[in-house]
């Protein structure tokens, strides 16, 4: 069987940075530069084969999701990276 410890969930922390560059234009008006940053830290459940894990009833269903999201996030990606 799997790790009986493990985590059957995915998690995500994402931090936003603000930085803001406050001065004087040349005509001597405020003016305000901001620049952001956003970093994003994500922990998925792993993908597993049911015929490795021998799991059956409910842990095979959570695994055939949790399978079935990770398909979808990788398609998520990649079309995010193509377009």
């Amino acid at each position: 069987a799997a790790n009986q410890a493990s985590s059957r969930s995915h998690a995500v922390l994402q931090i936003t940075v603000e930085r803001r560059d406050n001065g004087l234009n040349s005509q001597a008006v405020a003016v305000s530069n901001v620049t952001l940053g956003k970093l994003s830290l994500i922990d998925l459940a792993g993908s597993e084969r049911a015929s490795v894990t021998q799991n059956r009833g409910i842990r095979l269903v959570e695994g055939a999701n949790i399978n079935r999201s990770l398909l979808a996030l990788g398609n998520c990606i990649n079309a995010l990276r193509e377009g």
